[in-house]
């Protein structure tokens, strides 16, 4: 009857992050070029202006606006040329009223300038002499000190994934490395006498092993690295041996199978021999009820048991060790979409119900579309855009009710 005193999604999550309090993300350097992908372990901010000085983006001719107004075709304004800046060139001298210079895309632009004029809207009729055919505003064509990036501004924060586009500004502000997280290391160990791998021939009721590669391909979507990808047979004794001798080099360790009260199922019995510290065993949410939570407070270890079904397994990764390690690092989850139910759906009263749902676009809103599936499967998994929780005292959701619909990664 243990599985009966169960807890609920936000008491397992807020549980693992009490027990963990201590437990600390490691972080390193990289060179910048090389951080494309990793998690940055802090905010980090400009010490300077991009760009630093006031920048033409065009080619042409600076100038003081208003001179330029009324400027046309029939009535151009007319100018002195009284210099040149070039590209790597500081501009030194200063442009008064009547006067221009001329400029190429990227020119410091002369003090006394609040303008760029574009040469095509230019023609030198005589040594020194332009004529302009458009007039042109105050601070046209120029990209002013620090538009881009000021200085004081935070360029990326903890927690989100360096781009490309991140790179640039790197390059841009002189930061040649970067603190980032190092992946967390992770064992996952599948157990069942079922299981063949999965390059073995089926026999009898055999099934290939599929936990062990789609909970190791989940924690590498999310930055973490694997360690050891185990299958192991039922069998008590071999299942602690495995486990005490993974944990000293794993920052989590997976365990799927063995988590709820069949004859075979020792998961909670061995890692309470291994941690002392198994504070949850069953969560009230469907699927993904037998699933256990411990953390070995000296080895710096989480260790989860999750259930021996594919898509059950893959959906309590996500909602509680996806969840934590998000938190721990300041990853942001993806924003979730509001959506309307295109069907009647009910539920089983007493546990929350994580419903997977494709997300169908219309003309005024997203429509979500449930996909059906037991918890032994995992195509259902491809077919879904996201997830809808329904309330555990709720019966159930009806067609058009209005929804918060999590997507997947």
């Amino acid at each position: 009857m243990e599985l009966l005193h169960t807890d609920t999604l936000a008491e397992a999550r807020e549980k693992l992050r009490r027990e963990t309090e201590n437990f600390i993300l490691r972080t390193k350097k990289v060179v910048s070029r090389d951080a494309l992908g990793c998690i940055c372990a802090r905010d980090i901010f400009a010490e300077e202006n991009i760009p630093s000085f006031r920048r033409s983006i065009v080619d042409g001719y600076a100038v003081i606006a208003r001179d330029s107004y009324g400027a046309g075709e029939s009535m151009p304004a007319f100018y002195e040329v009284t210099g040149k800046v070039n590209i790597e060139e500081p501009a030194v001298q200063k442009v008064r009223t009547g006067e221009a210079v001329f400029l190429q895309t990227g020119s410091m632009v002369p003090e006394g300038a609040n303008a760029v004029l574009m040469i095509e809207y230019t023609q030198n009729y005589a040594p020194g002499k332009m004529a302009g055919y458009r007039p042109v505003s105050e601070g046209e064509n120029i990209i002013q000190i620090g538009e881009d990036v000021s200085m004081g501004e935070c360029i990326i924060s903890r927690g989100e994934k360096i781009g490309p586009e991140v790179i640039g500004k790197f390059a841009a502000l002189g930061i040649r490395e970067v603190e980032v997280f190092e992946p967390m290391k992770v064992t996952v160990i599948s157990t069942g006498d079922e299981l063949a791998d999965i390059d073995e021939p089926l026999s009898g009721s055999k099934i290939r092993d599929i936990n062990s590669y789609a909970l190791a391909a989940q924690a590498k979507s999310i930055g973490m690295e694997i360690l050891y990808q185990i299958r192991q047979k039922d069998c008590e004794e071999d299942i602690e041996k495995t486990l005490r001798d993974v944990i000293d080099e794993s920052d989590l360790i997976l365990m799927s199978g063995g988590s709820s009260k069949g004859s075979k199922d020792y998961t909670k019995k061995v890692l309470e021999a291994v941690t002392g510290n198994v504070f949850t065993h069953g969560i009230s949410i469907k699927p993904g009820k037998p699933t256990i939570l411990a953390y070995d407070r000296v080895k710096n270890t989480v260790i989860a048991g999750l259930p021996g079904h594919p898509m059950a397994a893959v959906m309590m990764f996500r909602l509680i060790i996806g969840d934590w390690y998000f938190s721990k690092a300041g990853i942001r989850p993806p924003l979730p979409y509001f959506a309307v139910m295109g069907e009647n759906v009910s539920s089983n009263q007493g546990r929350e119900t994580c419903l997977l749902v494709r997300l169908v676009r219309g003309e005024k809103d997203y429509t979500a579309m449930p996909v059906y599936a037991k918890s032994g499967s995992i195509s259902a998994l491809g077919k879904a855009d996201g997830y809808v929780m329904i309330p555990r005292n709720k019966e159930g959701l009806k067609k058009g009710e209005r929804v918060l619909a999590e997507v997947f990664l």
